[in-house]
């Protein structure tokens, strides 16, 4: 799958390679928030020791940063974009047959309180995950329960 990136996008993934020497997969820009998408084995490098390169960078571009671990299982990489002080009590991938080509889905099954951490204020955090999970592992929806 191709990943088209703006020319803000490309900016912030060059800071962040430039700073932590670690390959940048993917980066979404949203008003105060930078989410990375970083190369599998790669996230304790663009961390940095201590979190200096984390800081460094929401010093210089004025916004939170958020880095993620890419993975090759769609739901280990569900697992990283929700991350781990977010309990989640089952998650599944459901394909859906259709004509053309099947209808994925990841399903997550969380209680009420981290339901909403998940989603995040106004759908911010769930679209983003959506957004992240089509274009890595062609995930057409993600449900949270």
């Amino acid at each position: 799958m191709t990943i088209t990136l703006d020319t803000d996008s490309l900016r912030y993934i060059a800071a962040l390679e430039k700073v932590s020497g670690a390959r940048v997969v993917d980066c979404i820009c949203e008003e105060d928030k930078i989410t990375y998408v970083i190369q599998n084995g790669q996230l304790g490098a663009a961390i940095g020791k201590a979190g200096a390169n984390v800081k460094k960078l929401t010093t210089a571009l004025g916004k939170k940063i958020h880095l993620v671990e890419l993975d090759s299982d769609p739901l280990k990489f569900t697992a990283n974009l929700i991350g781990g002080e977010i309990r989640v009590n089952e998650m599944n991938l459901k394909e859906i047959p259709a004509p053309e080509q099947p209808i994925k889905k990841i399903i997550i099954e969380t209680n009420t309180r981290n339901r909403g951490t998940i989603v995040g204020k106004g759908g911010k955090n769930i679209e983003m995950i959506k957004n992240l999970l089509k274009r890595h592992h062609g995930i057409d929806d993600v449900i949270v329960r």
